[in-house]
């Protein structure tokens, strides 16, 4: 289930990049924290869904299932 410990939408691009795309070879966000370089995984749909909202839907009582989608 997907999560940060700290609201920081601004970088928030930096992981979608490293769940959504097949994208190579590039730096990470904050070059204090990593000297390394990043790769996408390219995750397929379902399991972006699981990560994002599917697990937490089953996971938390009393959240809206309608609110998501299928």
């Amino acid at each position: 289930m997907f999560g940060k410990d700290s609201w920081t939408p601004d970088k928030y691009h930096v992981y979608f990049r490293v769940l959504e795309t097949k994208d190579e070879y590039f730096d990470y966000y904050r070059r204090r924290h990593a000297f390394w370089k990043m790769y996408g995984m390219n995750l397929p749909d379902e399991v972006l869904k699981k990560v994002y909202y599917k697990n937490a839907l089953n996971l938390i009582p009393g959240i809206d299932k309608g609110l998501f989608p299928k």
